[in-house]
Order: structure tokens, then sequence, then C-alpha cells
């Protein structure tokens, strides 16, 4: 009799094991939140569109970092921010859970300021920190820059250049193209009028785009924009006109 008690005893305890053990999973796996979807926001320069979602979204499959299905715990955050900083187009990045059981992320593209066709048959860009770019076929409308650069004199003095002219909202507009002779002497070319701007060497540059707008205004607006073959301001206080023959 006593056996027939332990032995009921025994198989009740069990019972009530594997249902408890039941419920315990159920609950642990309903515990478990997976990531729903990507929240993703992506800052552009205000006139370049570089990087859209679909390209950030088709990254993340590629790579095989898509969080969306994954629980949310076992995303690697630092994983997924590495793999969309090796994007050449991509600067930062920043990815962390928020509620709803999503994943924001967000980004800033790089911001391409001039691209450079050298004398060595190179082509490329520079973005804004002076950061060479290799992504080719960009289709966006930059100044292009010719002639002697290699790619320490591009991410250093003609970056200077560069940023002075996007700081000014006329030359921006005006300058189509900066060539760069043997002896590192800046040539600017004009969209308006059929001469050439010298600046001379790459020091003080928005002083001598000022004095160039100097003379615009007062000089050119008088005599025509195309009485003179160039308009050189590499020397200080000087502007030097050589006339057509």
């Amino acid at each position: 009799m006593v056996k027939k008690i332990l032995s009921i005893l025994c198989v009740l305890l069990l019972a009530g094991y594997l249902v408890f053990s039941a419920v315990a999973m159920t609950d642990r796996h309903e515990d478990v939140r997976m990531c729903k979807g990507v929240d993703l926001h992506i800052t552009d320069s205000l006139d370049i569109e570089l990087i859209d979602e679909n390209m950030i979204l088709s990254l993340l499959q590629e790579q095989s970092v898509d969080p969306v299905g994954l629980p949310l715990d076992g995303i690697d955050l630092e994983r997924i921010e590495q793999t969309l900083r090796l994007h050449p187009l991509v600067g930062n990045v920043e990815c962390y859970k928020t509620g709803g059981d999503m994943l924001r992320i967000n980004i800033s593209s790089k911001v391409p300021l001039v691209r450079v066709m050298n004398n060595r048959g190179q082509d490329f860009y520079v973005d804004s920190k002076g950061e060479i770019l290799s992504q080719h076929s960009l289709a966006v409308q930059l100044p292009l820059a010719t002639g002697y650069i290699d790619r320490k004199f591009a991410s250093d003095q003609l970056l200077k250049v560069v940023a002075a002219i996007d700081r000014s909202e006329f030359w921006k507009a005006q300058v189509e193209q900066i060539n760069v002779t043997r002896e590192g002497q800046i040539e600017l070319v004009p969209r308006v009028g059929d001469h050439l701007l010298i600046l001379g060497t790459p020091d003080n540059i928005e002083g001598k785009l000022d004095r160039l707008m100097n003379f615009y205004e007062n000089g050119l607006d008088n005599v025509g924009w195309n009485k003179y073959r160039s308009i050189s301001v590499a020397y200080d206080n000087q502007v030097v006109c050589k006339k057509r023959k």
C-alpha cells in the first residue's frame, strides 16, 4: 500500500514538474522581444543626396546584419555601425533600440566638395574633411579640379581653396573649374566671362576672392566681362589684367 501511494506521488510530482516546465518555457518565449523593423534617419547635405533608405537596408541584408526578426537582446549594435561605416559615402552612424521593438539608425553622409582629375590620370573626390573618396560617377554637380594635384595637396591646400569658394554663394555659382599649375599656382575658370582668374599660391584665398569680387563690381561691369584674357590677384593689393590681343 505504501509503495502504491509513493508511486502515485511520484507520478503526480513528475506531471506537476512537466506542467511547470512547459508554462515556464512559454513565459520565457513570450518575454523575448523581437526586432519589428528599422527606423532609419539619413542626414545628407542640403544640396547633395548621396545615400538613401533602399541603399542602407540593402547593405544590411548583403552583410548579414539585418536586425529585423531577431531578438533585440541579441542584436550587435556595434557590428551594425561598423558595417555601415565601411561604405565609402557613409559618415557617422549611431544605432540604438527604441520603444515599439524597433531599431533606430541615424546616418550622416560624407559631403564631397570637389572632383579631382589630375595630370596622372587619377579621378577621385575630396570631402569636407579632406578625406579622399574613390567612389566614381556621383550624380552631383561639383567643381572640377585639374592639373598637378596629388592626394596630399588635394586634402590640404586644394580643400582650403574649395572651402573658401563654397562659403560664397557668388563664387560657388561662378567657379566651374580649378586648375593647379606645375608650380602650384591656383587658376579658376569661371562659368560667366571668357577670362582666366589667377589666384597664385593657395594662401589668403578669401582675401583674394574679395579683391576679385571688388574688381568684378567696379571694373568688369564697366568695361565688359570679355575684355581681358586673364585677371590676377596673385600679389597683395594688386589686380593685374591682361587684355586680349
